[in-house]
């Protein structure tokens, strides 16, 4: 009697049963065939279309992935020599020091200037920054080289009066600085300066982190300046206020408490510097520094009569260019369900580039002279601010997010990385990663999502095969990155690099024909 075929056994059969003749695995592997056995199929592909990528470093070691350099040639002659000689000077990333600056003009700003986009858009120059480092790493010494300037701009207008009537006795102070950290303290320096202020602290933010939740609330309306209301009756009309904290490594999401304020922060997170020789390092300039500050502190008005910067026809064009790719990013990581806290703070992107590029302009203004206004903000400077945000800032918050707040999905990814390296693997299938990777910890389903997670990452590309005939499922196989182990022993050496500016997966390599 003939030997009947076998019915069409589920795609993740248990690779210990007998191995057939090489003549039967042939007939199975045709998906023309009756005898069609998921378990010899014949892929179609075993590599992505346009080769292998870049991998995601941050899924590879608990270590840090590794971040850009802050681009002085985005800042104005003057400003890039001036923060480069500070930062030589007192031997700490330039990074702290450009962020300060930062800081520096949107304190003075505030809702005093704004960047004019649309009949119903326009964005205040408020700015939330972090500087990220481990304690002695520069972060005080950087903050307190500009701190000094802006002090003594704010003295200067004490002295003088500043547009908004000179302080009476028993009136609060209308610094643009403050260091006080409870809402009704800062509210109290916001009627004072109605363009607003920066709230400029280098110890933490633990203030913060102790808030109740309605606090954090308030403070959501100071990154849009927002009317702020409080006890006792009491209102802001536009609660304007920037930050620059100084935050250790490890407290980052515990300190914020969620991705409501988190997401609003442009975070830097530098490597160490070079040593510099003390005989080469450059005196800076601060006396033409406190003029520049003093110009823009001068054209600045109040948040009921702010100073606009309007965006020309080219500006609004590499504007909506950005807006197209950026819209188009948060599509794909609403379709990939990527962690919440990555989408919050691409949210914010939009008007986060048009204030950077409202705060570079008015840098560049300042070393000019006085002479006018500051002009229109054209392509050029949306494309500063759009890199800017793209290849500096971006980078810095995902590896602090990767590094300090994981998503559960992230989390299991990194864990079959490292039992992938283990073991050596080229391949994988969806039930191996399920079975001994995550110990059965996951079903089916959020086994896929974690290879697609990976597969994101540039570390695993599924293999296609083709569809059966005659019904079946085809096998859920995964062929691993050969770069992986160049990339781990090569300290991410292995990775292809991307043209400037380039926020999209870099499949450029060359195509693999085998995993």
């Amino acid at each position: 009697m003939s030997r009947r075929a076998t019915p069409v056994i589920p795609e993740e059969a248990d690779e210990s049963e007998e191995v057939l003749d090489p003549h039967v695995r042939m007939v199975r592997s045709d998906p023309r065939s009756a005898y069609y056995d998921p378990r010899y199929a014949r892929p179609v592909s075993s590599a992505p279309p346009g080769g292998w990528g870049e991998i995601d470093s941050s899924f590879l070691d608990p270590a840090r992935a590794p971040v850009p350099a802050f681009p002085l040639d985005l800042l104005p002659p003057f400003w890039r020599d001036w923060i480069g000689d500070t930062a030589g000077a007192l031997g700490v990333p330039v990074d702290y020091v450009a962020l300060s600056v930062l800081a520096a003009v949107s304190g003075l700003c505030g809702a005093g200037a704004s960047v004019r986009v649309g009949p119903r858009w326009a964005e205040p120059l408020v700015l939330w920054q972090a500087l990220v480092g481990a304690p002695s790493s520069g972060k005080s010494p950087a903050m307190a080289a500009v701190r000094e300037l802006l002090a003594a701009v704010d003295a200067e207008k004490a002295r003088e009066g500043d547009g908004d009537g000179a302080k009476a006795d028993g009136e609060a102070s209308c610094d643009s600085l403050v260091g006080e950290t409870s809402l009704s303290a800062v509210a109290d320096a916001v009627s004072a300066n109605r363009r607003g202020v920066v709230l400029w602290r280098d110890d933490g933010a633990e203030w913060l982190a102790g808030a109740p939740e309605a606090a954090r609330r308030q403070w959501l309306k100071a990154w849009s300046a927002q009317p702020l209301s409080l006890a006792n009756r009491r209102s802001v009309p536009r609660f304007a206020v920037s930050l620059l904290l100084a935050l250790p490594t490890d407290r980052v999401v515990d300190l914020f408490g969620g991705e409501e304020l988190l997401a609003r922060f442009l975070f830097a997170w530098p490597a160490p510097p070079a040593h510099c020789p003390l005989g080469a390092a450059k005196p800076a300039r601060d006396g033409e520094a406190l003029a520049a500050l003093r110009r823009i502190a001068g054209k600045t008005r109040t948040a009921e009569d702010p100073m606009e910067l309007a965006i020309d026809e080219r500006g609004l064009k590499a504007l909506d260019g950005f807006l197209a790719g950026l819209a188009a990013e948060l599509h794909d990581v609403v379709v990939h369900e990527t962690d919440g806290l990555e989408m919050a703070w691409l949210g914010k992107g939009r008007g986060t580039v048009v204030r950077l590029a409202g705060v570079l302009e008015l840098l560049a203004w300042s070393e000019l002279g006085p002479a006018g206004p500051p002009g229109q903000l054209g392509a050029e400077q949306i494309e500063r601010a759009v890199r800017l945000w793209s290849d500096y800032f971006r980078p810095h918050a995902f590896a602090l997010f990767h590094r300090t707040a994981p998503s559960e999905r992230d989390r299991q990814a990194r864990r079959v990385v490292r039992w992938i390296c283990q073991l050596g693997l080229t391949e994988v299938s969806r039930e191996q990663v399920r079975r001994e990777g995550l110990q059965r910890s996951v079903d089916a389903l959020d086994a896929d999502q974690v290879l697609y997670r990976l597969q994101q990452a540039g570390i695993v590309e599924k293999v296609h095969f083709e569809i059966p005939q005659r019904g079946g499922r085809p096998p859920n196989r995964w062929c691993v990155n050969p770069r992986l182990a160049t990339t781990l022993s090569g300290g991410n050496g292995g990775n292809p690099r991307k043209p400037p500016g380039d926020r999209r997966p870099d499949r450029s390599g060359p195509q693999s024909s085998r995993c």
